[in-house]
């Protein structure tokens, strides 16, 4: 139904450099970051849409243009100026340009970009490596490490450490690293060994912590030297039941429909419970902003509703043969859109479903494509 509209939003954001997070001229949107360029671009290759691809194609040599020293790469470029992270660094920055490199290579073929970036690809995948600290294979992410910046998780992040999986599966594809494939099957169990209750007799990474979790439907979304943040971070859960994390679908799609039923509609909250200024981690979220504070209940990563990880949530379901709340979800947002003044907005409040932030977002498009495959 908005198919046109959404591509209309992408193409209009392509630009010399790559694809722009939005071709608004607001704040920083318009810039090539990596997440947003990455994951529209991946889209493109979905749907196989060239204009798109090709503007992936930009946006990764734009990205590997300004590698830094370390092997990690951009948050966003702007012109010839790059940005790492303002208050802290982004983690998912560089594992997203890795993820989006080799989606593209494998799609196009393309023998001389893959001769051209492997070195660049190893050294940002050698820079991940870094960031365990520990040496004991999960990614630990400061706090407003990743997509979520303004948000209380950090540590050893469910949706960060989800996405370096599928970073090292596919480098091992491209570059046929049988040694890399070996250490991304083990990543891969040692998420699902350390983020839900489970019988596996493999020593937990926290086990005075694991002992204390509670039982979830889900992944829980962060592991701390003081303990788990058991809430639920429906990125990380998309992106895991995407790429096959073993989890029992049918408890989490009834987790779906419970909070379904709390806040009576389909847009559902991005991190959930909600924090309201009484609870202890609104601390940690009261200062955490670099323009103004967006972080009110049901607003923005508090709660918020973001398209792009609905999407991804939808076309994990459906390769899991769970067609129905997929479909709900896409009736939803449909019905969002034909509404006036409501376009391809960053996310909607859970509380009254009021389409806030950024406009004609790439995130936002890319999610209702993601939905329509």
């Amino acid at each position: 139904m908005f198919t046109k509209e959404a591509l209309n939003v992408i193409e209009q954001a392509i630009s010399e450099q790559g694809i722009l997070a939005s071709s608004e001229k607001k704040d920083n949107y318009a810039r090539v970051w990596s997440r947003d360029s990455m994951m529209t671009g991946i889209t493109g290759i979905f749907i196989k849409n060239q204009m798109i691809i090709d503007g992936l194609q930009k946006s990764i040599k734009t990205l590997a243009d300004f590698q830094a020293e370390n092997g990690q790469i951009p948050s966003n470029v702007y012109g010839n100026k790059a940005s790492y992270g303002t208050l802290v660094g982004r983690t998912d920055a560089t594992i997203w340009w890795i993820i989006g490199a080799c989606e593209y290579i494998i799609y196009s073929k393309d023998e001389a970009l893959k001769n051209i970036l492997k070195e660049k690809i190893y050294k940002a995948l050698s820079c991940l490596k870094t960031w365990e600290f520990n040496q004991r294979g999960l990614l630990y992410s400061p706090l407003g490490g990743n997509w979520a910046d303004e948000y209380v998780t950090s540590g050893y992040v469910l949706y960060d450490n989800v996405l370096r999986y599928w970073a090292m599966k596919n480098v091992a594809e491209v570059y046929d690293d049988e040694d890399l494939k070996i250490l991304a099957d083990r990543t891969k169990k040692q998420i699902e060994n350390n983020f839900r209750k489970n019988n596996s007799d493999e020593i937990k990474y926290h086990q005075t912590a694991y002992q204390k979790a509670s039982e979830k439907p889900y992944f829980w979304a962060s592991l701390n030297a003081n303990g788990y943040d058991e809430r639920f971070d429906l990125a990380g859960n998309a992106l895991a039941i995407f790429l096959g994390f073993d989890i029992d679908l049918d408890a989490f799609t009834q987790f779906l429909e419970k909070l379904n039923k709390e806040f009576s509609h389909w847009m559902l909250p991005v991190f959930y419970p909600i924090i309201f200024p009484k609870d202890a981690d609104w601390t940690l979220l009261e200062n955490n902003y670099s323009y103004d504070f967006k972080n009110q209940p049901y607003q923005f990563h508090n709660g918020g509703s973001w398209p792009i990880y609905l999407g991804w949530l939808c076309l994990g379901l459906k390769k899991r043969g769970h067609s129905e709340i997929p479909l709900k979800i896409l009736n939803q947002y449909e019905n969002l859109l034909n509404k006036k003044g409501s376009s391809f907005r960053e996310y909607y409040s859970t509380d009254q479903l009021i389409p806030s932030g950024t406009d004609q977002l790439c995130f936002s498009a890319s999610g209702y494509l993601l939905m329509k495959i």
